[in-house]
């Protein structure tokens, strides 16, 4: 009976510290201005890390495969998964498509240099890069370059056409390079899942 008392006691300080710690954040970012984020205030715990390893592994796993990974019951397990969508942790579910088989012939990855960075080459970039089916994703990059992109084209004549037609008509564009992938080591959509409280270096 003692040592339950004892036991008790102590996740009692344990959660009440937590309880502290979660509110000195929520103070210190109503004085910046800005939301605190789950990782600030410590709502993810190592539940939702092995939930999103199972998500991570496979996005079509339903609630009862997800729960039954990660040691929860169903209700629990779906309501932390609803809650890592609404705080943005988890920001959506995609599907990997083979090359080939969708009709796409080339990929590249593409430096941008750009003669001198204005609001408007900078703007017009943008622009082409979010309405552009070709560019799969666009870095705004350190050191020489202005921006890495990883464009997809059906053959060399689309790419060229979209490099030459639409990349080379942004305002201030000083070079291309084009590096066109020859085979594919790895490939994989999700990113390094650490467990909760390692330390980070």
């Amino acid at each position: 009976m003692r040592q339950c008392a004892c036991a008790f006691i102590r996740e009692a300080i344990r959660w009440r510290k937590k309880g502290a710690y979660s509110r000195s954040v929520r103070k210190k970012q109503a004085r910046r201005g800005t939301k605190p984020t789950m990782a600030e205030t410590r709502e993810i715990d190592d539940f939702d890390v092995r939930i999103l390893r199972v998500l991570a592994t496979n996005a079509r796993a339903s609630n009862v495969e997800i729960a039954r990974q990660v040691g929860l019951s169903e209700a629990p397990c779906s309501r932390r998964i609803q809650r890592l969508e609404q705080a943005g942790v988890i920001k959506g579910y995609g599907v990997q498509l083979d090359a080939g088989a969708v009709g796409i012939g080339i990929e590249a990855f593409i430096t941008l240099t750009l003669e001198a960075v204005s609001a408007q080459s900078a703007d017009r970039f943008a622009e082409l890069v979010r309405e552009s089916p070709h560019v799969l994703a666009c870095y705004i990059v350190s050191g020489g370059a202005y921006a890495l992109l990883h464009v997809a084209a059906e053959d060399i004549h689309f790419y060229s056409e979209f490099v030459l037609d639409r990349l080379r008509t942004i305002p201030g564009v000083k070079d291309l390079n084009s590096n066109f992938v020859m085979r594919v080591v790895k490939e994989s959509g999700g990113l390094p899942i650490a467990p909760i409280g390692r330390p980070k270096r």
